[in-house]
């Protein structure tokens, strides 16, 4: 099943209640029939909020059977990927809430930037974003070198940060 591809870069501002607007952009490709009508918010490897349309989330979630009696890590990641998640919803001017539990535990300010990243959007408080792509910038060519040579031999890119599932790929959700 084809999913959403989630691209770009948006300079957004969450207001007093903690409400976001979903960029007019992204509002615009989203299906209801293939990506549902929310998203989940989870705490990212790099421990920025990300969002992952519900009916994908859904999808990769349930990608394997889930066991009765879990190792202690497949535990761990379920609790960091579904009792620290929420269901985030858009209202009619497309503006979603904020959890207040989620600005204090990734320390997101008012001033954000919303990115892209393949499958899911990422919250990166302004600032942080813009040292990050200058640093992303900065290694342009090594960066796709790697990902190239991590795309040719998937066990050399172990310790990277892929985004294949909730959080990465660990636990077997991606």
């Amino acid at each position: 099943m084809r999913h959403l591809l989630l691209i770009g870069e948006y300079d957004l501002g969450i207001d007093d209640k903690n409400r976001l607007s979903l960029p007019a952009d992204i509002r615009k490709l989203i299906n209801s029939d293939r990506d549902g009508d929310a998203f989940f918010l989870v705490l990212g490897r790099n421990g920025k909020p990300w969002l992952y349309p519900e009916k994908y989330y859904e999808q990769i979630v349930f990608q394997e059977e889930p066991e009765i009696t879990p190792e202690e890590e497949q535990l761990d990641f379920d609790h960091m990927n579904f009792a620290l998640a929420d269901r985030i919803t858009w209202d009619a001017q497309g503006r979603m809430l904020i959890p207040d539990k989620t600005m204090r535990r990734t320390g997101l300010g008012k001033e954000i930037t919303m990115i892209g990243s393949r499958d899911h959007l990422e919250l990166w408080d302004r600032a942080d974003w813009q040292v990050r792509r200058d640093e992303l910038l900065a290694r342009r060519t090594e960066v796709a070198v790697r990902a190239k040579k991590i795309r040719r031999n998937p066990s050399e890119g172990s310790s990277g940060n892929g985004s294949k599932g909730p959080a990465g790929p660990e636990g077997g959700q991606g």
